[in-house]
């Protein structure tokens, strides 16, 4: 049952992330009115090129320690995070020797220019360091901590920022090094965490580096395809459109991704306690995990609908008229985001199962789809065709995720479908 502890964190991790999700939307008025719809391109494509290498630099070992938090009984914990590190080391040292090796192609594809492709690499490196501080938090239902290192990366983004962009009239690559500085300055902050709360051991073990990859490897497939899931839409329209017209659409998207924020904050509160009552294999058990799940699933659209209902009113006091274009796309966008909330639930239980290749092979194929309808709708439509491919592809991720959760660890949905249907 959820207790009052739970709910608390609950209530933590949504108002973290509100917190977090506000910083760039507070500075959304004042960057949409001085920054040119092509210099907003550029600072999304600089987002999606940090989630890319992100995918690379440590090859996703960090949720493998979130999980080990768990069974830290049975492993030298503080070693493991440092084996962790030993694959972050190996595989940054080789990204960045690729990008500079292949950075005419990579400038074409992502309209960043050299030295940027170069600090990405370390930033997304940094990164890592910060998310296996954050799933410790998490995994150890911290919320308190979690929020200060999450909250204090999106102050430092914001104030930066704002500084060089306003004071300094530095453009976009003011607002580039206001990025970095967050997730640098809060990274280093991590890596001092992890020493002096005793998390980090440096003492090679081929045992626990094989052990991560055999987490974090499956999972790159299903990174990528989350990739595709959440960012080929900005890559296909800036080469296909231009990179202005990423700009407008990635102003919706950072309004919709406060559905996304809310679903993640409900997601690492609640899914401890989901991984724990699922372990119970308890009939009662399982229904409140589905009577939680549908609550949950009701309150995503709830907000999703009010966000759509609310863009063509609050837009224009956000943004600058440049980016007016953005309200036709939120609507759409924020129900994408609803279905990937609805996602999160039901992946707990593959994640549970231990059955990331399939999921892997769920993700990539339902990101091919996005890709797909994407460069098909683009050319039909224009840049309201990339959010109608995204919901599309939302939609299939809940629904594949969903039916692979119920081979693996039934619940009984329909059941507690039925009795709430003859109870009203």
């Amino acid at each position: 049952m959820l207790n009052a502890r739970i709910l608390r964190s609950v209530f933590l991790f949504t108002a973290t992330n509100a917190l977090a999700a506000a910083m760039p939307l507070l500075l959304l008025p004042v960057l949409t009115r001085v920054l040119t719809p092509a210099d907003y391109g550029i600072v999304a494509m600089f987002s999606i090129v940090i989630t890319a290498f992100g995918s690379l630099t440590g090859l996703s070992v960090h949720g493998a320690v979130g999980m080990r938090y768990f069974d830290r009984a049975e492993y030298d914990f503080p070693r493991y995070v440092g084996n962790s590190f030993i694959i972050l080391a190996v595989t940054s040292v080789t990204l960045l020797a690729l990008v500079a090796v292949f950075h005419e192609p990579l400038e074409q594809l992502t309209k960043l220019p050299r030295k940027w492709l170069m600090i990405a690499v370390g930033v997304s490196a940094v990164q890592f360091v910060l998310l296996i501080r954050l799933a410790i938090f998490q995994s150890a239902k911290n919320a308190g901590y979690f929020a200060v290192f999450r909250v204090g990366q999106a102050v430092v983004d914001a104030t930066v920022s704002m500084v060089l962009v306003l004071a300094f009239a530095l453009a976009w690559e003011g607002r580039l090094i206001g990025m970095s500085a967050g997730i640098l300055l809060l990274g280093f902050a991590a890596a001092v965490s992890l020493m002096a709360g005793g998390y980090f051991k440096l003492v090679p073990s081929r045992s626990y580096i094989l052990n991560a990859l055999k987490f974090g490897l499956p999972l790159i497939p299903h990174v990528l395809g989350g990739m595709l899931l959440a960012t080929v839409d900005r890559v296909l329209i800036a080469n296909l459109l231009g990179v202005a017209e990423t700009g407008i659409y990635m102003v919706a998207v950072q309004i919709g991704l406060g559905i996304y924020l809310l679903a993640d904050a409900c997601n690492r509160a609640i899914s401890p306690w989901q991984l724990e009552a699922l372990k119970r294999n308890d009939r009662s058990v399982d229904v409140r995990i589905v009577r939680y799940g549908l609550l949950y699933f009701l309150g995503l659209f709830g907000v999703a609908l009010a966000v759509g209902a609310a863009a063509p009113w609050v837009l224009p006091v956000l943004v600058g008229p440049a980016f007016a274009e953005s309200a036709s796309l939120i609507w759409l966008i924020a129900l994408g985001q609803a279905f990937g909330g609805m996602y999160f639930f039901v992946s707990n239980i593959i994640f549970y199962r231990n059955k990331t290749l399939s999921l892997s092979a769920i993700t990539i194929s339902c990101g091919l789809i996005n890709a797909g309808l994407s460069f098909v709708l683009l050319q039909v439509v224009g840049l309201v065709g990339a959010a109608q491919a995204y919901l599309v592809a939302q939609i299939f991720l809940f629904i594949s995720a969903f039916i692979l959760s119920q081979r693996l660890r039934p619940l009984p949905w329909r059941a507690v479908l039925e009795v709430h249907k003859r109870e009203s």
